[in-house]
């Protein structure tokens, strides 16, 4: 059985899970399970996850984060979040999103399909080194709310990162598999669920029902750009009316700063979850300033009221879809990052009269359902059933910009429906057919997401003709959109990729380019790699030089700090493996130390990274 793993992809972090042997867990240990998503740009490429993480500060111009919001929307969507970002969002043709990295010309422009596939890229590859056995195929997993272009946009990063995407699914209904299947938790196996996702930057609430081993998906509601992020933001707001109290002339529109503030907001969210008030200290060295305060998880709480009930909104909303109350909803799971934070427990647990469910870590939850379906779709357990369904209504334009819903909102997928149209102009050879996806009556308060040309109908009079629109949409939530004019039997189809989406060719192209720069792309990645390790090894030794001199020759001494010179002008190299064998040597020096601090620090940073 070819193993099928299931990824998390998320705004603040992403993670993998499968089904081993003593059932669904996460792939790696502890903190190693997780990669942020964040993305830094070296001169020798990219850098992803913790490592990226360390030079939001440093390299502020060069690292971002945050991409999933950016997936699948365009800049007029954004909104003021284009803007309180510190790395700058540019438009390309067909309102292609486009992230540009660099603080002068010639800026290098990356598309958030490609940002995505790196960081799928790294998950990937951890993965790989911890199962010990090459991935090829994941279920992945998007918010509920996300759209046919948002969906389209994750699937067209997976195919970068060299990955298939077995399944794309729900994020809430991934949660609701983790506890139905797993024996252990104590999550009743019939009833109604509402799945409550909060995560860095989406939101959505979803009723299923479960009755054995079916998961059925009633409804679901949500916010794409609602989340922990907003949270920060809103720390972030606060932070700089303090400031500027004291210091009217501070400024803070460059990224050093943003991304300052945006740092120091996260760990005041932190640390309030723990702890009643929090101490923070703000320094901006272009500033030249230092400034130092406290928080209260009262006035955190205040800032983040309002953005908790509109979650509560969309709650009510997705009850009166389900024509369900509070009352009748048996179990409340909560999914994601957000939701660790004390106030919005209190918040969900007034809402719907009763505990949440948190036995397995809401970090964790969606990973695990995402590798339980993997294992599902790679010939494992079969004894459960997944229905899940389609956030918002898909139709198309007709006349007077109406929108003309074909599939209803929260239909189960996969589904195939139909519906027959006319002409309205006399000899009308050619139909326009304008698919949008959205819940309003008129197109312009709907989402575009592409359109065709029926082409090829003989001249009739207006009304005469019979246009058969067949809507189709796949497991994965994926559309595909086909019309027939029935009395001449002329056909148009096409799969749907968003007006601003990547068309196959520009998937390809960037595949292309990513295969034919692979050995390089190693390359770089290793001395990446060996460089890191060389920096810290450097810092435990000075760290613990002291010891050294209590327990060494001045001639090993001399020898560690000549080859510590001889690696730092191999770093300036481009050959890693050179690299490699020179902090080799550094650790064959330093093994006589493995009794003490520093031997046991520089052995377990070169162990590790060997």
């Amino acid at each position: 059985m070819r193993r099928i793993i299931g990824i998390d992809l998320g705004t603040t972090n992403s993670l993998s899970a499968t089904v081993f042997d003593e059932g669904p867990e996460v792939i790696g240990e502890g903190e190693n399970a997780v990669t942020p998503s964040v993305l830094s740009l070296s001169n020798s490429g990219w850098l992803v996850g913790q490592e990226a993480q360390e030079r939001r500060i440093s390299d502020p111009e060069n690292t971002v984060f945050s991409i999933k919001r950016l997936m699948g929307r365009n800049l007029d969507e954004l909104g003021e979040i284009a803007n309180e970002l510190p790395y700058q969002i540019v438009e390309g043709q067909r309102k292609l999103l486009k992230v540009r990295i660099g603080e002068s010309e010639p800026y290098k422009d990356f598309t958030p399909q490609e940002l995505s596939a790196e960081i799928l890229k790294k998950v990937k590859q951890r993965a790989e080194k911890s199962l010990g056995e090459s991935v090829e195929k994941a279920v992945i997993t998007v918010p509920a709310y996300f759209d046919d272009a948002q969906r389209q946009a994750t699937r067209a990063a997976a195919e970068i990162a060299g990955l298939e995407v077995a399944r794309i699914i729900n994020e809430p209904t991934a949660a609701a598999i983790a506890y139905g299947l797993d024996e252990k938790r104590d999550l009743q196996k019939d009833g109604l669920v509402a799945v409550y996702d909060l995560g860095g930057g989406t939101f959505d609430i979803s009723i299923l029902k479960l009755s054995g081993k079916i998961f059925k998906v009633i409804a679901t509601h949500g916010n794409t750009q609602l989340g922990g992020d907003d949270f920060d933001q809103a720390v972030v707001e606060t932070l700089k009316k303090r400031i500027q109290h004291e210091h009217p002339e501070a400024e803070f529109d460059d990224p050093e700063s943003k991304q300052i503030l945006k740092k120091t907001a996260e760990s005041i969210k932190i640390e309030l979850s723990l702890s009643p008030e929090t101490d923070y200290s703000l320094e901006f060295p272009k500033l030249d300033l230092l400034f130092t305060g406290v928080f209260k998880v009262e006035d955190f709480e205040s800032l983040i009221t309002p953005m908790i009930e509109q979650t509560l909104v969309s709650c009510r909303h997705v009850l009166k879809e389900a024509k369900l109350s509070t009352a009748q909803i048996d179990e409340v799971v909560l999914v994601g990052g957000s939701t660790v934070i004390p106030g919005v427990r209190k918040k969900i647990e007034s809402f719907f009269g009763r505990s949440p469910h948190v036995a397995i870590d809401p970090y964790k939850v969606v990973a695990i359902g995402a590798g339980i379906q993997g294992h599902l779709l790679a010939g494992g357990r079969r004894d459960f059933l997944l229905l899940d369904v389609i956030p918002l209504a898909l139709g198309i334009e007709t006349l007077g910009g109406t929108f003309s819903k074909i599939i209803t909102g929260n239909t189960t997928i996969p589904i195939e429906e139909n519906e027959t149209f006319t002409t309205n102009v006399d000899d009308q050879t050619s139909i326009d057919v304008n698919i949008f996806q959205g819940e309003r009556e008129l197109i312009k308060d709907c989402r575009a997401l592409g359109q065709f040309k029926l082409l090829g109908i003989p001249p009739m009079k207006a009304g005469l003709p019979l246009v058969e629109v067949m809507f189709r949409v796949d497991a994965n939530g994926i559309l595909t959109v086909s019309a027939v004019e029935k009395r001449s039997g002329k056909k148009a189809e096409i799969e749907v990729i968003p007006f601003h989406g990547l068309t196959q060719f520009e998937i390809e192209r960037i595949m292309e380019d990513s295969f034919e720069h692979a050995i390089d792309d190693f390359n770089e990645r290793q001395l990446i790699e060996f460089r890191q390790t060389a920096e810290r090894v450097f810092r435990g030794i000075e760290q613990n030089w002291n010891v050294a001199e209590n327990s060494l020759s001045k001639l090993d001494r001399d020898e560690i700090r000549k080859q510590m010179e001889v690696v730092r002008q191999s770093m300036k190299e481009q050959d890693s493996q050179a690299l490699k064998a020179q902090l080799d040597v550094l650790g064959d020096l330093t093994r006589p130390l493995a009794d003490t601090a520093i031997g046991r620090s520089i052995l377990a940073e070169l162990q590790d990274d060997a």
